[in-house]
């Protein structure tokens, strides 16, 4: 069976698809309030920097070694496989977490049309259609990803082209104005946030084509796009309604200048379907992750099955149920994303480590990735991505109560009991435990360090050649 591949330009709309969800139409209005209104703008234009920045190094990564599950397969075979354990429990929480908590955002959009449908029966609904279509491909996902990234986009077009004659000022005034650096710096840190999303495909690279070129591509101009969608949405929000502390949200703004019809369908078109689309990538995101950890043995050998379309069929329904758990039972989806956004923070760094060990383990796959960055600049850009990733990680910590340390704690600590006795039950069944099955050479990469030899050797009988002429 030849397995489906996503094209580059299906990449782009996952990329942008990803990003794009209901946080642009709350973080706007918080954003510009920080800031004073105008400063919004640049700020969209600078947070794309700050997410380029804190990314490089996987991209970096996944260019050289692309591979399913990516970060967990560079800590298991680059960094140390203990890593790797951690990184894979703390995706197998976020993931449905972050499901259940786009799921119940779009059943709120919902239910602004159809206020008589539980929003709970909704956000379920969803996650199960969504998880259906993941079932049947990555042609199927990526299918219904271009379509609604299309209609969004043309939702949010109706937006900044119909608002943008309506605006009291000009884009170069609104640039000129000067801005408090601390307040910048602060709107930017909840800006950032909502352009995250694009490195979601580097999980899924077995399933792309030439993943080591096209998803540090799609990755740039997804993240580019989507940050000039963004400050076009910023400049005709701040240019209509001058006082940031007015601004409720864009469909307010919206009313100011579209009719009845057209406002509907930039909230259906638009809040709806940016919701959709991001519930869409997480799926397929997410169920990678989990499918690498149980090929290596992490997680029981029925989420390694994959279906007659090339998908870990049961890793995508174990997250889905999970999230749909989640919703059902109540959970307080705020505290269990709070208690599991501080490890994932923390062990950012130690997945950019990888990069140092990049030169000793695959030099010639290195040599010859696509992005063919100096070493010792990827070097400066994870300490750059450290640094971010801690700053980051402390602001989180100063919001959890002493409820969110002991659920972390108690997380975690099942966590580890569960891998010891996992470890011990293959060493007893197969006779090899959970850190020698994680330190196995992943085929394909050995497959690139050949081909990077004999791409290499190739160019050095050329020079030699020519130095001899």
């Amino acid at each position: 069976m030849k397995k489906e591949k996503m094209s580059l330009f299906s990449c782009i709309f996952m990329g942008i698809g990803s990003i794009i969800g209901a946080s642009i139409f709350s973080t706007t209005p918080i954003a510009a309030k920080i800031v004073g209104g105008d400063g919004v703008v640049l700020g969209f234009i600078l947070a794309s920097v700050f997410v380029f920045l804190k990314t490089m190094p996987e991209m970096v990564m996944i260019s050289a070694l692309p591979a399913n599950g990516a970060s967990y397969m560079h800590l298991t075979r680059l960094v140390h496989p203990a890593a790797g354990i951690l990184h894979a429990f703390n995706q197998l929480v976020i993931g449905p977490m972050k499901i259940a908590t786009m799921s119940l955002t779009f059943s709120t959009y919902f239910a602004m049309l159809f206020p008589q449908i539980p929003e709970v029966i909704v956000a379920c609904a969803v996650t199960v259609i969504f998880t259906i279509i993941s079932c049947y491909g990555i042609k199927a996902s990526a299918w219904v990803q271009n379509i609604s990234v299309l209609v969004l986009l043309v939702a949010l077009g109706c937006y900044i082209f119909g608002g943008w004659g309506h605006t009291t000022v000009t884009l170069g005034e609104v640039l000129s104005t000067t801005y408090d650096i601390t307040k910048l710096w602060a709107a930017m840190g909840i800006m950032h946030g909502s352009l995250i999303g694009a490195n979601a495909l580097m999980y899924a690279a077995d399933e792309i084509e030439n993943p080591g070129k096209n998803v540090p591509l799609s990755f740039f101009i997804s993240t580019v796009a989507t940050a000039v969608i963004y400050a076009a949405i910023a400049f005709v929000t701040v240019g209509i309604i001058r006082n940031p502390y007015e601004l409720d949200n864009l469909a307010t703004v919206a009313e100011t200048f579209m009719g009845p019809g057209m406002r509907a369908f930039f909230i259906s078109g638009g809040a709806l379907l940016a919701v959709i689309t991001s519930i869409n990538a997480c799926i397929l995101m997410f169920s990678r992750a989990n499918f690498a950890a149980a090929r290596d043995g992490l997680y029981p050998q029925g989420l390694v099955k994959i279906n007659k379309h090339g998908v870990p069929v049961n890793s995508i329904w174990l997250n889905s149920i999970i999230a749909m758990l989640a919703m059902l039972t109540g959970y307080n989806l705020e505290d269990v994303i709070n208690i599991t956004s501080i490890p994932g923070l923390l062990l950012n760094p130690i997945v950019f480590f990888s990069v140092f060990m990049l030169p000793r383990r695959y030099p010639n796959a290195y040599k010859t990735s696509f992005l063919k960055i100096p070493h010792w600049v990827n070097c400066a850009l994870v300490v750059v991505a450290t640094v971010l990733s801690l700053v980051m990680g402390v602001s989180v910590l100063g919001q959890m109560s002493a409820k969110n340390y002991l659920l972390m704690v108690g997380f975690y600590i099942i966590a580890l009991i569960y891998a010891i006795l996992r470890d011990r039950y293959l060493k007893q069944k197969t006779g090899s435990g959970l850190f020698a099955r994680m330190r196995m050479p992943y085929e394909p990469w050995m497959e690139l360090e050949e081909a990077g030899i004999r791409h290499l050797g190739d160019k050095a009988i050329i020079l030699e050649t020519n130095k001899k002429k």
